[in-house]
């Protein structure tokens, strides 16, 4: 039996820092999701430092151009009509108050800088690791069904085979396990070194026993026979099982490679061909532009097969909606914990509508792994918004009180004692 195998049998896994911290917690706790979960409540808790000093170093910036406010306005109504000499009042006001732009945006600079780095690397990772996941799912089946296929010329099996007879096969290890009347027949599940004719094969056999053609072009190789037929539905059943059995879900999602939306949890022929072609030779590349096999397999072993059955919806935006409220909790609840406090100035409007749309845009646009982590990391903020208000708090308490202490001056109006002579 010449046994067929994939274009890519052998894809190589993503590589990268995020990656292998991805990789080594799933191998951990068994779910890229939980993995996922881990990583956002780590990266919060990491983030917790920047914050406070962040919160702190805003809140006293905040004081200082209060206190400032008043003599800038003045500078600018009396100098304004010369923008040089009206610079250099202000730089004097910043130095009588110690003030440096510099110095009063740079940590929050680093804590933007940080967590966009964070972000858009991890994103990527998490994009990578969903394609992968995706394609390796799609090559076990294309193998299945094209190992099944192949089948038909086993002499073994065909040999044994008479219209009628029962016929039923398995997967178990690395063999198909096929029984006809109760006689077994193993046969080895085999790889073929990976080439650029692999799909080419895997089509000619698809082509050969699936392929009935048209009226207008009948496949004149088709072969009828009621053993091929049967071998077309077990490649489907076999197809399917390994996708149900293998397919990771949390919770309602069902596809978690996928974005949570109101369609299939199953892949289509586009992001298919979109993900396998980053990993095609220019050899590979050139073979599929110029014959396409991989959509024509795709159409015989999803389309046509495993994509009949109804694998309900992948989700109805649910993530989108619970990170747009869980971002507004968010936002709400650092402004009303810090409400009061000195130089604290009131959050502008328009950041409670602004932040939820961008969560919700990158929720309901990118994979559900990132939507997962952008809620955790949100809810962490949530849980942590307390803590940092706390401890801002507190520290502000402890300046005032060490200023105050300094100020004060201590003056003696007791009587002092003369000794007598």
């Amino acid at each position: 039996m010449d046994f067929v195998s994939t274009a890519l049998i052998s894809l190589p896994q993503p590589k990268g820092v995020w990656e292998s911290i991805l990789n080594a917690f799933k191998g951990s706790v068994g779910s890229y999701i939980w993995a996922v979960i881990l990583v956002a409540i780590i990266i919060r808790f990491l983030f917790v430092v920047l914050d406070v000093i962040n919160k702190k170093t805003s809140m006293k910036n905040n004081v200082i151009m209060a206190k400032m406010k008043p003599e800038l306005d003045a500078i600018q109504k009396k100098y304004g009509y010369d923008t040089r000499l009206m610079q250099q009042k202000q730089s004097e006001i910043y130095k009588k108050y110690q003030f440096g732009m510099m110095g009063a945006c740079l940590p929050m600079l680093i804590n933007l800088v940080l967590q966009f780095v964070v972000f858009l690397t991890l994103w990527n990772a998490l994009r990578s690791v969903s394609e992968y996941n995706i394609v390796n799912k799609y090559e076990d089946m294309k193998n299945i069904y094209a190992n099944v296929i192949a089948l038909n010329e086993n002499g073994d099996i065909t040999s044994s085979y008479t219209d009628g007879d029962e016929l039923s096969i398995e997967i178990v290890g690395n063999k198909l396990h096929v029984v006809i009347n109760g006689g077994p027949h193993d046969i080895l599940l085999e790889n073929i070194t990976k080439d650029e004719e692999s799909n080419s094969r895997i089509y000619d056999k698809i082509h050969k026993y699936v392929d009935k053609g048209t009226t207008e072009a009948p496949n004149a190789d088709y072969v009828g026979t009621e053993l091929s037929e049967k071998l077309v539905d077990w490649a489907v059943k076999l197809a399917t099982q390994n996708y149900e059995e293998n397919q990771e879900s949390f919770m309602w999602i069902k596809n978690i490679y996928k974005a949570e939306s109101p369609t299939s949890p199953l892949f289509n022929e586009k992001e298919i061909k979109n993900y396998l072609s980053k990993y095609y030779t220019k050899t590979e590349k050139a073979t599929e532009k110029a014959n396409d096999y991989e959509g024509k397999i795709f159409k015989f072993v999803i389309t046509n097969g495993v994509g009949k059955k109804d694998f309900g919806k992948n989700g109805y935006y649910i993530l989108t909606i619970i990170a747009m409220v869980v971002s507004f909790l968010s936002l709400w609840l650092s402004n009303f914990m810090m409400k009061g406090q000195a130089g604290q100035q009131k959050q502008s409007k328009i950041m409670y509508f602004i932040m939820p749309l961008i969560m919700g845009i990158f929720t309901f646009m990118y994979t559900s792994l990132f939507a997962v982590y952008i809620i955790v990391g949100q809810l962490m903020m949530l849980v942590l918004t307390p803590l940092t208000t706390i401890i801002v708090k507190k520290w502000n308490e402890h300046d005032m009180k060490k200023k105050q202490d300094k100020d004060v001056v201590v003056v003696d109006y007791r009587r002092k004692n003369i000794e007598e002579k």
